[in-house]
């Protein structure tokens, strides 16, 4: 089992977790799909303790956090991608609306990567982690967005687009924030919940999907 632990807003932990799944119907452009179906899933990390646990069920990848300040991943570990476009349906299903979810990307390892992040409130950031242990935030501040849906148990599609430099980020379609770095130009994807002071939450992601850049 793989732990790191960093500093910020206290101690937030970081594990690597991973489940799989069904893909949808191969098109010229998928390089991957997940629909997390039984006997099918792709290649995720799966850990857990008593801090927090990842597991596939009902055909959805779902992470469970019982501590505050912390940050739990699932990577897709055989896989990695320089331009993509990446989709995913994510939930909160209980907790604090406070606490996250959302995306990794081009993640190098566990202590460097983008971060793609919403929360139940209807804010959102956009963020990279540094490999001295810093984070270098897109935004100045958590944001609000209307074009993410509240609340327990509301679905969000999540997608990144990152062409080379460029990255953009949307929630249900719509566009919420672009950016130019260079910092990681290729890495692997990962599925991630957080939480705060509050330290219940869980988080089910489902129908995840990834294309090449151009051919939607």
């Amino acid at each position: 089992m793989r732990y790191l632990f960093i500093s910020i807003l206290g101690v937030i932990f970081l594990a690597g977790c991973t489940g799989g799944g069904d893909a949808p119907p191969a098109a010229p452009d998928m390089l991957f799909s997940d629909s997390f179906a039984p006997g099918e899933t792709g290649s995720w990390e799966i850990e857990g303790d008593a801090q927090g646990v990842t597991a596939v069920i009902n055909e959805q990848l779902v992470i469970e956090l019982n501590a505050p300040n912390t940050l739990q991943f699932s990577t897709l570990a055989d896989h990695t991608f320089d331009d993509f476009i990446l989709e995913v349906n994510g939930r909160q299903t209980s907790g604090d609306l406070g606490n996250t979810y959302g995306v990794l990307f081009r993640v190098q390892d566990p202590g460097r990567f983008y971060r793609f992040e919403i929360n139940g409130n209807g804010q959102y950031m956009l963020e990279r982690r540094n490999g001295d242990g810093s984070w270098t935030r897109f935004v100045d501040d958590w944001t609000e967005t209307e074009a993410i849906k509240q609340g327990i148990s509301v679905a969000n599609r999540l997608k990144v687009e990152a062409n080379g430099p460029n990255i953009a980020v949307y929630v249900n379609d719509q566009l919420v924030q672009q950016i130019t770095d260079n910092t990681y130009l290729r890495g692997n994807i990962a599925l991630d919940a957080g939480t705060f002071i509050q330290p219940h939450t869980k988080v089910a992601f489902d129908n995840v999907v990834v294309r090449q850049i151009g051919e939607q």
